[in-house]
């Protein structure tokens, strides 16, 4: 079991580490940067997925130095509401798992930060009442 979960990270984050091009322009969405200019990415294909431990997630990754961050929030797109729930931690050299912490934290659902940018395009791309995109 231990080995086919450690089979599981290191393949997601072979398949992450990844470029854009490579994955097809679909799979990650830049959402925003840090400070660094260093992007944050939405994984469009896992979107309000269900997460061990963390429930539907939106998973929002950075790729820094020799690390992988990735970001779980829970969007609640009829309330307007954006949380964040967890966040891992991740050696791209080795693929494994630094660290990992549950929160729950509810963040600004508006404005343009990597969060509230993401929600947008799920409830949007979920067609959520009140999130139709605009012509």
């Amino acid at each position: 079991m231990l080995v086919k979960r450690l089979c599981a990270v290191v393949s997601a984050v072979i398949v992450l580490s990844l470029s854009t091009v490579a994955q097809g322009a679909e799979q990650f969405l830049i959402v925003g940067t840090d400070s660094d200019g260093v992007a944050f990415k939405l994984d469009t294909q896992t979107m309000g997925e269900k997460e061990r431990k963390f429930g539907e997630v939106l998973k929002i990754y950075q790729f820094k130095d020799d690390l992988t961050f990735e970001y779980m929030l829970h969007a609640s797109c009829g309330d307007e509401r954006l949380w964040i729930v967890g966040h891992r931690i991740y050696s791209k050299r080795t693929g494994r798992k630094i660290s990992e912490k549950k929160e729950d934290k509810e963040i600004p659902a508006t404005g343009d930060s990597p969060g509230s940018t993401a929600m947008k395009y799920y409830c949007q791309a979920i067609n959520a009442r009140g999130w139709q995109q605009q012509q």
